[in-house]
This record gives C-alpha cells, sequence and structure tokens, in this order.
C-alpha cells in the first residue's frame, strides 16, 4: 500500500508540472521573447530572447547571439544556449547541431548520440532519420542502426512505413526495414490517413499501405493551372 500511494503521489506530481508547463506561454516585448504563465499571471521569464519556442514538454528552446539552449517551465536555464541548430525535445531527446554535425542530447544536456551526422531529425516511436556520408537511414534512441544509412534519400516514418529511394526507385519500408512496398515508383509521398501519393511512368495514383492502386489522379494542365482550375 505506501508502495502504491508513493507512485500516486510521483504521478500527481508529474500531472502537475506538466499542467503549468501547459500555461506558459511566450511573449514578445521590444522584439525579444520571454515566458508567462498565462492563468497566474507572472513572468517566468523575462523578454531578453531573440526568439523562443512554445513550452512543448515542459521546456522550451530559446536563441541568444545566434546560439541554441533550452530553459524549463519555471524559467530555468537547463542548458546554455551554445548550438548552431537544434529542436525540440522528442522522447526525452533532442537533435542539436555544432559544425555542421548533429547529434542527440537529453534534459541534462548530455550528449547520448555523438555530433556526427549530416542531418538528424526529431525522434518519433523510437526512430530518427539520419544523413551520412550523403545517404539516409535510421537510428534508435540509444545510436543503435535501426535501418541501415544507405538510401539515396528517405522520408520520416508516418503510418508505421517509410518511403525510401533506392536505386532511383521508391518504396515503403517498415520500421525493421524490410520492403513492404516494393520500390518501383518513379516519386512517393508519405502516407495519410491510409494512402500515399505515388508516380509511375508519369502517372500519379493512390496506393494503399499493401501497395494496392486505389485511383488515379488526374494532374492539371498547365492552361488550368494558370487559370486557377476554372
Amino acid at each position: 500500500m505506501k508502495s502504491k500511494g508513493r507512485y500516486m503521489f510521483i504521478a500527481a506530481l508529474i500531472l502537475s508540472e506538466i499542467m503549468v508547463s501547459q500555461n506558459v506561454r511566450r511573449f514578445y516585448q521590444n522584439g525579444k521573447c520571454g515566458y508567462k504563465n498565462f492563468v497566474s499571471g507572472k513572468i517566468i521569464a523575462t523578454a531578453t530572447y531573440e526568439a523562443g519556442s512554445e513550452m512543448t514538454n515542459g521546456y522550451a528552446l530559446v536563441l541568444v547571439a545566434n546560439k541554441r539552449g533550452y530553459i524549463d517551465s519555471t524559467g530555468k536555464t537547463i542548458i546554455a544556449p551554445q548550438y548552431d541548430d537544434a529542436g525540440l525535445f522528442c522522447e526525452g531527446l533532442a537533435k542539436v547541431a555544432l559544425n555542421g554535425r548533429y547529434g542527440f542530447i537529453n534534459t541534462l544536456g548530455e550528449i547520448i548520440i555523438p555530433l556526427k551526422y549530416e542531418l538528424a531529425d526529431d525522434f518519433q516511436d523510437g526512430l530518427a532519420r539520419v544523413k551520412l556520408n550523403g545517404r539516409f537511414g535510421f537510428i534508435r534512441k540509444d545510436g543503435s542502426l535501426a535501418i541501415e544509412i544507405k538510401y539515396t534519400f528517405a522520408q520520416n516514418f508516418a503510418e508505421h512505413l517509410a518511403a525510401v529511394c533506392e536505386n532511383g526507385k521508391w518504396g515503403f519500408v517498415n520500421t525493421t526495414g524490410i520492403f513492404v512496398i516494393e520500390a518501383k515508383y518513379d516519386s512517393a509521398n508519405s502516407f495519410n490517413k491510409g494512402e500515399a501519393l505515388v508516380s509511375k511512368k508519369r502517372k500519379l495514383f493512390m496506393i494503399n499501405h499493401k501497395g494496392k492502386k486505389l485511383r488515379a489522379i488526374e494532374e492539371e494542365s498547365e492552361e488550368e493551372r494558370e487559370s486557377g482550375g476554372k
């Protein structure tokens, strides 16, 4: 019972912190960004930042002297502005960059994944798209390879599938890197509501998660585009 009560207390504390952070929003004054609790009216960070993100998951990305760092929902600087580029914390990690190389840090500012990639995206469902030596692949949150970095291009996962380009043709892989839709298209967009737009031999059409053609998409002529489709 004591253990259960302890867990309930911790859960209530976390929920309270989340609610407080949701009430904190950025504001601008004299061209500078600050943060304010819009329920209590209390300013938690004066408007001294060149730019800043909204508070997300209890943290905000801020810009000082063209360097990026982070503050928490109390206005405390948790990671001093030092990075050339950075993203929001997603799944406990944030992408950061120095001298053109990307890696990932945790909320303590510790480098979890070395800054070695030419490009990196936020983690989604435990995977992040990265680029190394001109090729794309996906890594896990511990930095290990989830999908080999070998594709000439890759899009982020959507609905558990990612569009990737191999040998000039596009297909879709699952989160283990297995092609579930053959790489045979000239172009491919990410899935949205169970459908993805692809092209083959100058024809546009929609497919489902199994690669089945659903319907053709008629491309507007130049005259239609110029007239706004009228």
